[in-house]
């Protein structure tokens, strides 16, 4: 990348000087351009930066800084092999400070602020505030200020990192990179037009425009689809219904390369359901006709046949029309018997085929008259390599036209599902020596923590939701096998299975023998003290590699449950000696919503408790922990139990800024521009009002940067600066017309 050229005019100085006498006017000093190109970068799905096909330009010359990206509109939306579609992110490049510092003649970190550097709308008019992270500015497609919804491109500059300003990156990792995205619904509707976004700095007296060009590429006709396949489940002998299955299948259709299906089938799952079909999913008829211009039902077999090996039209389809029967490797076969997998379009039904036959189908077409139907013979499973893909091939033409068609069937022997809706964030190490995580799942909240003691895990159990289930399990959290090896000091997770290292404590502290449950696992009464399931209140266990039960599947699940006839709202304590630490799981369970909740996240401590007047939150941070990290601790903060003492939807108030949930300044009153942080989320001052002296952030709406952390309650700072102890800051908000206040304490 070019980062400044000299543009020479002349080589003259300023001083006059004779010319036979005559004087002479100087030439100008050589004017310094300030100019780069490339590609942009992002992640792409291996987690690497990667150049995208999107280029970029960017000028800084006499009064104008002007960057121009040039976006492969079909790359961005769709993905290709090496990057995901659909992302707000369409890449970054460098814009560098050193550059422009001395293109303005100031530092941009510190002397650029948001009364120097503003935007504007396409009339020239001055935007209040920036709609991106500052500076930074959200557009819709005419130019105009817009919010994320709406937006049709966005850019970021990020130097004001640690200003009251957090980016999706760390400046630190990213110095001076202009960041650049769009709402990936709303980019359809530019492709193949220009939006720009300008805005307008000053420095030295003197005002720079700085404008900033989203060219968008026109892009194919296409459309595309993604999900579950559905199964139909007979109820009676003339009844059934659909349910949704763990094979799954996408597709692409385009005007140019034809339609694209790719199934991957749960074989497991197909062969305990005893049927032929493997599932179905609906096709969308008139978003094809819209890409390709005709109707796939009006085809015949001169216009729509498989394909044999040779790439030529097969004599008879096999399956119901149109529709094939294939072998292992996707090439024709003459019927069921010998196939192994089969497809079907239900696009044909009640027309007549080449022999005069009317076709139909296992299912009432009229009824279901779009939907791709795959299956199998399951007597011909033992013929397929799992996970090796297999394709099936078929055309279509339309006039002078042919698009290929195919279907490439892709068996794995199990497909577990993407997720046991147990909280999996962790924060491993963040805010404090060692790691930690959970959250809300429904009604229950999870928190584990390690700390020089050994692990805790602490729970918050709703009776009611409980003994209305009659779960024997009621929530988990993930504790990844590397992170509790990390921590013990240990090579092999296998080690927990050794009963001399981990094994299950008494109330008193001594041994209570073998495991009570699966193990490593243990049931305890309500007193703390080892029992079995029928007089058990409460029941643990950690779960990984092959010592997983009942049909879980998630690596280093610990789950908690207990009898729901035997419980009540109590208090129950088990505790394991865990090499020379102490396991410790402490489960309360209440018969109402909790309203107040204290605890502590290795040296650092929290508390919260809603009532009448609103939601008072507290942080108490031990100075003698404190990193150089960014973060502090995290908790869980259920706003289930928010919702229910209110007659309130977080949510959707999160989502009002207007009237539901806003940051105020410190007198509690006066409504603060924008929160300052993840939302709802603030950085603010030693006197409570934004800045960026620490920050909190409730993981309601958006999980950030952890993942599977649901509900948490974050608490940070500003590495560089300093925290007293006997500091006492609180940071106020407004929740559906309450109070909500955030108070941070330094101790010891």
């Amino acid at each position: 990348m070019a980062l400044a050229s000299l543009a020479l005019t002349a080589c003259h100085t300023k001083s006059f000087y004779e010319n036979d006498g005559i004087p002479v006017e100087p030439e100008p000093e050589p004017e310094i351009v300030y100019e780069g190109e490339g590609n942009l970068e992002k992640a792409n799905k291996d987690g690497d930066i990667a150049e995208t096909n999107s280029t970029y330009t960017w000028k800084a010359e006499g009064n104008t800084i002007t960057i121009d990206a040039f976006i492969d509109t079909g790359q961005y939306m769709h993905g290709d092999d090496e990057f995901a579609g659909g992302e707000y992110c369409i890449g970054w490049f460098t814009l560098p400070i050193a550059a422009m510092n001395e293109f303005l003649g100031l530092d941009v970190r510190s002397d650029l602020t948001a009364a120097t550097f503003w935007g504007v709308n396409p009339d020239g008019s001055k935007v209040d505030s920036f709609s991106s992270y500052a500076p930074g500015m959200w557009v819709d497609a005419a130019g105009a200020t817009s919010n994320w919804s709406a937006g049709s491109a966005f850019w970021q500059w990020y130097v004001w990192e640690g200003q009251g300003v957090t980016y999706d990156m760390s400046q630190s990792d990213y110095p001076g990179i202009i960041y650049l995205g769009c709402q990936p619904a709303n980019a359809g509707a530019v492709a193949g037009k220009t939006v720009t976004s300008k805005a307008k700095l000053t420095a030295n007296g003197t005002e720079y425009d700085w404008i900033v060009n989203f060219h968008y590429s026109e892009t194919e006709k296409l459309v595309e689809g993604s999900g579950k396949l559905q199964a139909f489940v007979w109820d009676d002998d003339d009844n059934y219904h659909a349910e949704e299955l763990l094979s799954s299948y996408s597709y692409t259709m385009a005007a140019e390369s034809g339609l694209e299906i790719t199934v991957e089938v749960n074989t497991e799952e197909w062969k305990n359901s005893g049927d032929w079909m493997i599932g179905w999913f609906d096709f969308p008829r008139d978003a094809f006709k819209e890409v390709v211009g005709f109707d796939p039902a009006e085809l015949d077999e001169s216009t729509f046949y498989a394909l044999d090996d040779f790439g030529d039209p097969v004599e008879e389809m096999t399956s119901y029309k149109p529709g094939m029967w294939v072998d292992e490797k996707g090439l024709p076969a003459p019927g069921w018997s010998e196939g192994v997998a089969y497809w079907q379009w239900y696009i044909w039904g009640g027309k007549t085929d080449k022999n005069g036959k009317v076709i139909g189908y296992d299912y009432d077409y009229e009824k279901h008259p779009d939907i791709f139907v795959v299956g199998g013979n399951p007597n011909n499973n033992s013929k397929v390599t799992f996970d090796e893909p297999f394709t099936a091939t078929a055309m279509m033409k339309s006039g002078d036209k042919e698009y290929p068609v195919s279907i490439t069937y892709i068996f794995h022997e199990m497909i577990l599902p993407e997720t046991e809706g147990y909280p999996e964030g962790v924060a491993d190490g963040v805010g404090t020596p060692y790691p930690y995580g959970g959250g809300a799942d429904g009604d229950h909240t999870i928190l584990w923590y390690f700390d020089e003691e050994g692990l805790t895990v602490d729970v918050d159990a709703y009776l009611p939701t409980i003994k209305e289930n009659g779960d024997w399990i009621f929530t988990a959290a993930t504790i990844p096998t590397e992170v509790m090896t990390a921590y013990l000091g240990i090579d092999d997770i296998e080690k927990l299975f050794d009963t001399s290292y981990f094994y299950p404590l008494n109330a008193d502290g001594t041994p209570s023998g073998d495991w009570t449950t699966n193990a490593p696992g243990e049931w305890v009464d309500a007193d703390g003290n080892a029992t079995g399931w029928s007089t058990g209140h409460m029941y643990w266990w950690y779960q990984w590699g092959d010592h997983k039960y009942e049909d879980h599947f998630t690596e280093g699940l610990f789950l908690v449950g207990t009898n729901a006839g035997n419980v009540s709202a109590e208090t129950v304590v088990s505790k394991a000696q865990l090499g020379d630490k102490l396991l410790t799981v402490k489960v309360t369970f209440h018969d109402a919503y909790p309203t107040a909740k204290s605890g502590k996240v290795g040296p650092h401590s929290y508390s919260w408790a809603i009532t009448s007047d609103g939601v008072q939150v507290n942080a108490e941070i031990s100075a003698a922990a404190m990193d150089d990290s960014w973060g502090w601790m995290g908790f869980p903060l259920n706003e289930v139990y928010v919702n229910q003492a209110f007659g309130i939807d977080v949510d959707a108030l999160t989502e009002d800024y207007e009237a539901g949930f806003y940051p105020v300044a410190n007198d509690g009153a006066t409504k603060l521009e924008k929160w300052t942080s993840y939302i709802p989320g603030m950085w603010f001052g030693e006197d409570g009002n934004a800045g960026g002296y620490s920050f909190w952030q409730w993981y309601t709406t958006q999980e950030h940067e952890f993942p599977g952390f649901y509900n948490m309650f974050y608490v940070g700072k500003n590495p560089g600066n300093t925290y007293t102890p006997g500091t006492e800051v609180t940071s106020k908000a407004i929740l559906g017309g309450k109070p909500f206040n955030f108070t941070m304490k330094v101790v010891e």
